[in-house]
């Protein structure tokens, strides 16, 4: 079974893409949470490279698209109390 991991995904959407279309893709995730507009935090099994190729259809012409590991173990910062829980649950810290 492989090991889930956290990932940052800045993603700004083509023209042609719907928010409901990203969704879908974020879907795919063990679980995401979406912080703003364009940045999301997904719990995922897997690499950047597969989210690459799930998420780039959705921007490529106009738009962005970033990816990284994600360590939140070592981690600071004010956010509200449902990202806190969303964290805490998904990394069991």
């Amino acid at each position: 079974m492989a090991t889930a991991n956290f990932y940052m995904v800045y993603i700004r959407k083509n023209s042609d893409a719907t928010l409901e279309q990203i969704e879908d893709k974020m879907n795919l995730a063990n679980d995401w949470y979406r912080v703003n507009s364009d940045l999301w935090i997904v719990y995922s099994t897997s690499d950047p490279e597969k989210w690459y190729s799930r998420l780039s259809p959705l921007v490529k012409k106009d738009g962005n698209v970033f990816i990284c590991k994600l360590e939140v173990k070592d981690r600071q910062g004010w956010m509200n109390r449902t990202f806190w829980r969303w964290l805490r649950r998904e990394s069991k810290i």
